[in-house]
């Protein structure tokens, strides 16, 4: 298999891809990991009202293993979601990052050990964990929503 779709495969859950188990997100958000963002600090981030947080775990294959991902959605507009990537983490990172280079991508600094936004959404990863904030997720991901979600994610990796 290769190597790129593995690495790709976190991000790509955020869009609810196929090929991975699902638990059912609970009606009320737990302490998890919506508790990383505060309905209210989503909502200023979007710059409109946002629902209650809805937290869901998915379970997917990577490098042989399988990788645990929480997400919490605040409505359409508005992820993160935080998963283990183990101590391979900094080369799986880096190895996403890379798969993006046709694309494009534009790194972060002062986000966790490394950041970077691509895609309309920012990735970072903070030691062996990895984080992806996504703000307007229908909007473009332009300017606007690069700088909600970088402080998204600043607020987020402060309370991991």
């Amino acid at each position: 298999m290769n190597i790129q779709h593995l690495v790709f495969a976190p991000a790509a859950l955020v869009f609810g891809l196929w090929g991975v188990v699902r638990s059912p997100a609970p009606a009320i958000a737990s302490a998890g990991v919506c508790g990383l963002i505060t309905r209210q600090e989503a909502a200023a981030a979007l710059g409109a009202p946002v629902p209650a947080g809805a937290e869901n775990i998915v379970y997917a294959p990577l490098m042989g293993r399988s990788v645990k991902l929480e997400f919490c959605r605040y409505g359409t507009e508005v992820s993160v979601a935080r998963y283990a990537l183990g101590p391979e983490a900094t080369s799986l990172f880096g190895k996403y990052r890379q798969s993006l280079l046709d694309e494009g991508y534009l790194n972060v600094k002062g986000v966790g050990d490394e950041a970077f936004i691509a895609k309309g959404q920012l990735a970072a990863r903070v030691g062996n964990t990895g984080l992806i904030v996504d703000v307007g997720q229908a909007r473009g991901g332009g300017a606007p929503e690069q700088r909600a979600e970088t402080a998204l994610a600043k607020l987020a990796i402060s309370r991991m």
